[in-house]
């Protein structure tokens, strides 16, 4: 059975607008215009899937990751979570989910991160074996034993970071929502976490949904990825699928030197059309360097919706 079942799935947001007219009556009198956020989703995961949910700002992303631990109520259509309907945050539901949020903490300040997971054990009923062996695993896959005793706000992002995925993830959940974990975070640091995550997904076989602008987290770690545009889902299938739709094109980058001046070019050509498109270069100037990439999911991504690289 699917843990996570969407089905035609709506969100509308109702947002007062302010009044023009300056009138004093105006004031205690506002119009209302409804935002959709979502509309008309339909999805499902698989137990264990790591699965990429991708789109420009404001598609709708993160309303349907909120909706899915339910943080939000949907307008119309059904969802279900592990046999959950998700708003209705019953304990069981809540002790079975994980949610990761870049940047937003759940940990206090001034407090050390094993205080707070020790008050988390209390929280989620853990069991002092089970506590210990989950920490444990968690501590060693994220290289994060010195941390525990150091208050909060000592710590850089990227080890606030650590520390904050722990706690989410202390009550061994079955799904894991990861909405921009890597956000802010330096390339080290987004190395680091890319790689606990696949292990993580790996070792303990987690259903896990991925939210992010950052793709090459995509690309690392998802199997399966879904586009949502405008708050319509526009593409759901394999990653290797998407690229391979465009495995002919390429990215050219060419160093062209004319007149002594140094021009950067990128070109987008189907593989077949490579040697053609170097040599017009070169009969404008003298080719110093060039390399040939294949398209990125960023690149296919943009192709998909229209914009010009």
């Amino acid at each position: 059975m699917s843990t996570i079942i969407v089905s035609n799935l709506t969100k509308i947001y109702k947002r007062s607008l302010r009044p023009q007219s300056g009138l004093l009556k105006d004031l205690f009198r506002r119009d209302v215009e409804e935002v959709i956020g979502v509309d008309g989703v339909s999805f499902f995961v698989e137990p264990g899937e790591f699965v990429g949910y991708v789109g420009l700002n404001g598609a709708g992303k993160t309303t349907t990751m909120k909706i899915m631990a339910g943080i939000l109520h949907p307008t119309s259509g059904e969802v279900q979570v592990l046999g959950h309907a998700p708003w209705r945050r019953e304990r069981d539901f809540l002790k079975r989910i994980g949610f990761v949020m870049g940047q937003k903490r759940q940990l206090w300040w001034d407090l050390p991160a094993a205080d707070v997971f020790e008050f988390l054990k209390v929280v989620y009923e853990l069991d002092d074996a089970r506590y210990r062996r989950t920490l444990g695993e968690m501590t060693e896959l994220l290289r994060a034993g010195d941390l525990l005793h150091v208050p909060v706000r000592n710590l850089s992002l990227g080890e606030r970071t650590k520390v904050e995925l722990i706690a989410a993830l202390l009550h061994d959940p079955e799904i894991v929502f990861l909405d921009e974990p890597t956000l802010g975070l330096d390339v080290l640091a987004q190395r680091a976490l890319r790689s606990f995550f696949a292990e993580y997904n790996r070792r303990y076989g987690k259903t896990m949904l991925l939210t992010t602008h950052t793709l090459s987290d995509v690309e690392s770690l998802c199997q399966r990825v879904i586009i949502i545009h405008q708050g319509k889902i526009l593409r759901d299938g394999s990653l290797s699928g998407l690229l391979g739709e465009y495995g002919q094109q390429r990215v050219l980058h060419v160093t062209l030197e004319q007149n002594g001046v140094l021009l950067e070019r990128q070109i987008e050509v189907d593989s077949s059309q490579t040697g053609k498109v170097l040599q017009e270069l070169a009969s404008t100037g003298r080719i110093v360097e060039f390399r040939e990439e294949k398209l990125s999911l960023e690149d296919v991504i943009a192709r998909m919706l229209g914009e010009d690289r």
